[in-house]
């Protein structure tokens, strides 16, 4: 049994050290993944180089600013990461439902899509699952799902290439809008050319502040230099739009509700910045945990159904 008892917890300990290499490669840094994972750097640090000593191959390459796997590195890595699925798989095959979902989600997302439709859908998944940790991380900031341990996010937009997983949820156009009383101070523009003589209110994504609008319709694009008084994140903006300070760019998606309260009115309907999708994306095409599977439903659910919403205003707004 002593026998037994020492194979089965060592064997254990290897299942953790294969979760911490990989945390290690994704996040570039040991000192990120002894944050992610509730340990000292020295710590993580002891246990990459036993794995090392353990299978005879150097793993990682280490300068003064960062650590990258080696050659053989990637090839284990790949075991690894096939082995902890595996092994999560397992587990829930044989838990079934016996057990609440437990542990941790990390979810990112444009600040104003969390603020509302995220945080209605995620509080039900809590409400329902008590030892599930959601936490969420708005910012229309892109996130690094592997360097920040983001289990899912959701994108606007054309996806770049990447080894990251994306699943297109649904598709809405971005639409100008502005409130009913800014309408009725400064009058309506009735050409893109027109914007020039009217306040706007603009974005800042990743960093840079947006400098232009590019405007459609059946007779081709315009393209609209901004001068903006006011630059924030998607839900400043909105926000802005509603106090009357200008007008905004925002997808039809985000400001549905606005729309069908009379708060905010579309702005030159003619024109569209086009259809613009909006993809759950996931670190990898591997196995999902059930937590993670939990919350992409809850998520996956209330986007579709506010999405619908989108369609019938546009529908109706058509006639």
């Amino acid at each position: 049994m002593d026998v037994f008892q020492y194979s089965f917890d060592n064997w254990v300990v290897k299942i953790q050290d294969m979760e911490l290499l990989v945390r290690v490669a994704e996040g570039g840094s040991m000192t990120r993944a002894a944050r992610q994972l509730g340990l000292t750097p020295a710590a993580v640090s002891a246990a990459v180089g036993r794995v090392e000593a353990f299978i005879g191959v150097r793993l990682f390459e280490r300068t003064t600013r960062s650590i990258h796997p080696t050659e053989d590195g990637f090839a284990v890595l790949d075991g690894c990461r096939d082995v902890i699925d595996r092994w999560h798989q397992t587990l829930e095959q044989v838990q079934g439902g016996a057990r609440q979902l437990s542990g941790t989600v990390h979810v990112s997302a444009p600040a104003d899509t969390t603020y509302q439709v995220l945080e209605p859908a995620i509080a039900e998944v809590s409400a329902e699952h008590p030892r599930l940790q959601v936490v969420v991380h708005p910012s229309d900031t892109v996130a690094h799902l592997h360097r920040d341990a983001i289990d899912m996010a959701i994108r606007y937009g054309q996806l770049p290439d990447s080894a990251l997983f994306a699943r297109r949820l649904v598709t809405c156009p971005s639409i100008l809008v502005a409130s009913p009383s800014y309408l009725e101070e400064h009058g309506s523009p009735h050409t893109p050319d027109d914007l020039r003589d009217h306040r706007v209110v603009t974005l800042r994504l990743s960093g840079a502040a947006v400098l232009s609008w590019t405007l459609r319709q059946a007779g081709g694009a315009h393209e609209v230099a901004l001068e903006s008084p006011l630059c924030g994140d998607g839900f400043l903006a909105r926000r802005w739009a509603i106090a009357g300070r200008g007008i905004a760019r925002k997808s039809l998606f985000d400001v549905i509700d606005d729309l069908e309260e009379g708060r905010l009115v579309r702005v030159l309907s003619d024109y569209t910045s086009g259809p613009e999708a909006i993809h759950a994306v996931f670190p990898s095409r591997r196995y999902l945990p059930a937590r993670v599977r939990a919350v992409d439903r809850a998520i996956t659910g209330a986007i579709g159904a506010r999405a619908q919403r989108c369609h019938r205003w546009l529908e109706h707004a058509a006639r």
